[in-house]
């Protein structure tokens, strides 16, 4: 089997617009928050990754864009895709996987892995087996705490601690064609294995001394 390549014509969110989101954020989030990030190291500054999250809040894209070493690009969860208008997420380089450009978002987050990028698959809008199994990238986990009101697309309160863990990179086991269901499926369920270790790891971290 070749390399994985993204379809004829799709090119990849802006990176630039990913970059000047970072700063935003970083600036923003830092000063309405008590914002602590713990392994950011792990994202690196180069290479393609595949971000994980099972963190369903408004903020979870900002805040990564602020706390990750490298600008990436957000694939917004479903309090992301209700809140913000496609030109906001797009001024940040990031992509909303829902709609009529759904497919079209899928493809731009292959085209932004396979040039080296890091992609963050939020929440549970998309699953991030296909781009996992399609890209072959290293996926790492990392847990959001505290970044949520009352309901997903409510901020916290100001001043309010947001905890961010960044778990090491791990290679998963593609066992076969990527558009195979099975293939998917089962690099799905390891993803959920993962980010069911990385909140265990959350969790002692928060209570430990």
């Amino acid at each position: 089997m070749g390399a994985p390549t993204a379809p004829d014509g799709v090119e990849a969110p802006s990176w630039t617009a990913a970059a000047n989101a970072r700063n935003l954020a970083s600036a923003a989030l830092r000063m309405t928050y008590r914002v602590n990030a713990h392994g950011a190291h792990h994202v690196g500054r180069s290479g393609p990754l595949v971000i994980v999250t099972s963190c369903e809040a408004l903020l979870v894209g900002a805040v990564i864009h602020a706390t990750a070493p490298r600008p990436v690009h957000v694939i917004a969860n479903e309090a992301m895709g209700r809140a913000l208008p496609d030109r906001v997420l797009a001024a940040a380089g990031d992509l909303k996987p829902a709609g009529p450009g759904a497919i079209l978002a899928q493809c731009q987050a292959l085209a932004a892995v396979l040039d080296e990028r890091a992609v963050v698959v939020a929440g549970a809008a998309v699953p991030a087996s296909y781009l996992v199994a399609k890209s072959g990238a290293p996926v790492l986990p990392v847990v959001v705490i505290g970044a949520m009101g009352r309901v997903p697309t409510d901020p916290p309160r100001p001043r309010s601690r947001i905890e961010v863990f960044y778990l090491p990179p791990v290679v998963l086991d593609v066992p076969g064609d990527p558009l195979r269901a099975s293939t998917r499926a089962a690099v799905a369920e390891q993803v959920r294995q993962l980010l069911a270790d990385a909140d265990e790891h959350a969790s002692r971290r928060l209570v430990s001394p």
